[in-house]
């Protein structure tokens, strides 16, 4: 009976130990996802910047 209680009890610690390490990567992840989307932000405003329609003069 013992050593099924402590087995559980070592099962139980390394899970509070995984979920300790893991709970700062959910911040990172959506660090990551927002600099992906400025990263693309800025990618679609340079290709609406190259893609504008010239003003002025126009040779033939």
């Amino acid at each position: 009976m013992r050593e099924m209680l402590l087995t559980h009890k070592d099962v139980l610690v390394r899970l509070e130990q995984i979920e300790h390490t893991l709970s700062g990567y959910d911040e990172k992840i959506k660090l990551i996802f927002e600099y992906l989307k400025q990263l693309e932000k800025t990618k679609q405003e340079n290709l609406e910047y190259k893609n504008r329609e010239s003003v002025g003069f126009k040779q033939r």
